[in-house]
């Protein structure tokens, strides 16, 4: 299957779309399960930090605006509070949840102010670097000079049933902010090294989807390789007796036309068997014949010559423009070269009306050579120039048949230019002519 670029480039195309179908999946995963823990985390911080603001609340409120007993509940809650305009002992405290959460305590600080929302008292960490917040949003976020953020809860204090105060409990979420650090990184790492394997995956499954087709495209190469074979012998036989015929015949005004017509038609269907038979054989790898260095020069010139019966036949002026003063050489088979360009020009002498010009261009470039074909003929379609070089696929079918075209040139041309790892690029305009390029590497 990898010695077939159709079905190469059909199975990369397949584990590449699976790859994306994939990567996408597991982008939106992650997204999904950095969204529900990021969550699960918030909601986990936001209902301790609850719990503790409503302990603190609960001792708080009885003893709101009597400084007596606020300063009782300095040891009852491990906080030092610091009463505006007085001397504050250590500003910064921790409150420690369990005995578990020793080794890794989570700051707080406490908040208390008036009615208007100044500042009454406060405790916990330093407080300079916060502002005072508005006391009216039940949770927010702050963070500090140095970019720690807290959480911070407001619950109001009432006296005789009117809100007098309001207490602010914030906790620190430097913890929260490192496993969400972390769980990105796990995320970001994760991707990349998850689409490789499903990458490898993709490639594994594409090949075995495969498989079934590509062995039947074999069993069909197989049949038509056969069966070309097989029709050569008959075919040539047929030819011979027609041959024979002919010679033999008493009568030639009265069956020398048919016998014409039964010689033209076998010679046509020869040559498709042969087409046909090359192509399976180009596309086995089967090719017979060393590759070895040709002069493009010598073959380009020949072409012309040979070909120049053709032109006079159809009134189109063949000519060749070689602009490299030096020979040209490639590695490759000289009569499958043969076969691609001669294939071109014909093409080109074939779609180019009378009083015409067919012009073979050889060029050099650093690694390769190029051998344009232009000719000043009807022209291609842009629908059809995608298309040109498929098997049997005929622009003009009604022409084709007249000229005896199969549908097969171009199909060999691009073959043999591709087992000579190189390619040919077509240009053209309805009407306006169509130019062939042929690109080569350069024997080094």
């Amino acid at each position: 299957m990898e010695r077939n670029p159709i079905f190469h480039q059909t199975r990369l195309r397949l584990a590449a779309w699976y790859t994306l179908v994939m990567g996408g999946i597991l982008g939106l995963s992650s997204l999904g399960v950095y969204s529900v823990v990021a969550h699960v985390y918030y909601e986990t911080i936001d209902q301790g930090l609850q719990s503790v603001a409503n302990a603190l609340h609960k001792s708080i409120e009885p003893a709101w605006q009597q400084p007596g007993q606020l300063q009782r509940l300095n040891k009852e809650f491990s906080l030092e509070l610091c009463v505006a305009q007085t001397s504050c002992l250590p500003k910064r405290t921790s409150i420690k949840k369990s005995i578990t959460e020793a080794a890794n305590p989570v700051n707080y600080y406490i908040r208390l102010l008036d009615r208007s929302g100044k500042l009454f008292a406060s405790g916990g960490i330093e407080f300079d670097n916060f502002p005072i917040t508005s006391a009216l949003e039940h949770w927010q976020i702050l963070t500090d000079d140095s970019g720690t953020r807290y959480r911070e809860i407001t619950l109001p204090l009432y006296t005789q049933n009117q809100v007098s105060g309001y207490l602010q409990v914030a906790r620190s979420i430097t913890d929260l902010d490192q496993h969400l650090v972390y769980l990105r990184l796990a995320l970001v790492l994760g991707l990349p090294i998850s689409m490789i394997f499903v990458g490898l995956s993709s490639w594994w499954l594409a090949g075995r989807a495969m498989q079934p087709v590509y062995l039947s495209y074999q069993q069909m190469q197989q049949f038509t390789a056969d069966a070309a074979h097989e029709f050569r012998t008959p075919l040539a036989a047929m030819y011979s007796t027609i041959e024979a015929a002919i010679k033999l015949q008493q009568e030639p005004k009265s069956n020398g036309g048919i016998l014409d017509v039964l010689k033209r038609q076998n010679r046509r269907l020869s040559q498709l068997v042969g087409d046909l038979l090359l192509l399976t054989r180009i596309d086995q790898k089967e090719l017979t014949g060393e590759y070895q260095p040709c002069c493009l020069n010598d073959l380009i010139s020949d072409l012309i010559e040979e070909l120049a019966f053709l032109a006079v036949e159809t009134k189109v002026n063949l000519s060749k423009q070689v602009q490299v003063s030096e020979k040209l050489y490639v590695i490759g088979n000289e009569e499958q070269l043969y076969r691609l360009i001669s294939n071109l020009i014909a093409n080109a002498i074939q779609a180019t009306s009378s009083g015409g010009k067919v012009t073979v261009f050889l060029e050099k470039s650093e690694l390769y050579t190029m051998i344009k074909i232009q000719d000043t003929g009807i022209g291609i379609a842009v629908e059809h120039q995608q298309r040109i070089f498929d098997r049997f696929y005929r622009v003009d079918r009604d022409r084709s048949r007249t000229s005896g075209g199969s549908g097969l040139g171009l199909a060999i041309a691009i073959a043999i230019a591709r087992a000579h790892k190189g390619n040919i690029h077509v240009q053209s305009q309805p009407g306006l002519g169509s130019t062939f390029t042929v690109r080569l590497p350069l024997s080094s």
